[in-house]
């Protein structure tokens, strides 16, 4: 994709149907932070961010979007970006309302968008299936996360076989981790089952849609303990194990707390403080898990 098509950045979960009715021929809409991954340009924003918000112990997801609407507003008028900015109060987190709030009254801000979500007449339960390589292609603006799971996925379809290790990635919030895919693949270790893309998928029907899939962690969890119970029961010795990823800082870590209460699988918290990609101490506490799954 070229930078020169982007027209609309979303800077918070938009169900994707909304997001596919507002793409056209000349332009389309990319995340904000798969974007700013792709590019390695996490850990800088980040520090530009918490310069801007004077704040060091905040979801590291605002810092990264202050930082990046902060060095918006800092570029002269004559080279200002033409970029446009969607989000959508029903499935953005307060303190992502609050970064914004300190743009929207700018005289030179960058041009936001609210996009309203309207609950349809007819709402359909999706918690059947999980995604399979080929029902990826439709989630649009996405490009980094997209690439790195169907480069796992695919990698592990060729030789898939009852005994292998998978991991079960849950979290409503992209994971921050650049490599994290990329060090799970270099343990031959599948992704069996992507919760966010998962949610960006079904968000593509607006009849199967309902803001319980991205918002009710109650049905979250049913959800997530359906999938392992069906794993268990397909009479295949399969090995697998539960990772969340989450920003630190945030109302993500309580959600956690609640995931890690509530599910008996093997199950690893894995929080992004900042920086972009895996620590060291990261890594030692994945391969201490990927180990146990057995």
């Amino acid at each position: 994709m070229q930078d020169k098509t982007i027209k609309f950045f979303t800077i918070s979960f938009i169900p994707a149907f909304l997001v596919n009715e507002l793409n056209q021929k000349d332009f389309v809409c990319r995340d904000l932070f798969d974007y700013l991954i792709e590019r390695d340009s996490c850990y800088q924003m980040e520090n530009k961010g918490e310069q801007f918000l004077q704040c060091a112990n905040i979801n590291p997801m605002v810092k990264i979007l202050a930082g990046f609407l902060s060095c918006e507003n800092a570029m002269p008028k004559a080279v200002k970006s033409s970029f446009n900015y969607l989000y959508s109060p029903k499935f953005a987190s307060r303190d992502i309302l609050a970064c914004l709030e300190n743009f929207m009254d700018e005289a030179v801000s960058p041009s936001f968008r609210k996009i309203d979500y309207v609950l349809p007449s007819r709402a359909g339960n999706a918690r059947h299936s999980h995604l399979k390589e080929d029902e990826i292609d439709p989630i649009k603006g996405y490009d980094c996360l997209v690439s790195a799971y169907k480069k796992n996925s695919g990698a592990a379809s060729a030789g898939f076989n009852s005994i292998e290790k998978c991991v079960i990635l849950i979290g409503s919030t992209p994971p921050l981790f650049k490599d994290l895919i990329d060090y799970l693949s270099s343990w031959n270790v599948r992704i069996i089952y992507f919760e966010y893309l998962d949610i960006l998928k079904k968000s593509n029907d607006k009849i199967i849609f309902t803001p319980d899939i991205f918002l009710n962690i109650t049905w979250r969890l049913n959800n997530i303990l359906e999938l392992a119970k069906k794993l268990c029961n397909e009479g295949r010795s399969l090995k697998f194990g539960i990772i969340h990823t989450f920003p630190k800082f945030s109302h993500y870590e309580m959600e956690d707390h609640f995931f890690k209460k509530n599910i008996a699988e093997k199950y690893l918290s894995l929080e992004y403080a900042g920086g972009g990609k895996l620590s060291e101490r990261d890594k030692i506490r994945l391969e201490s898990f990927l180990k146990i799954i057995n």
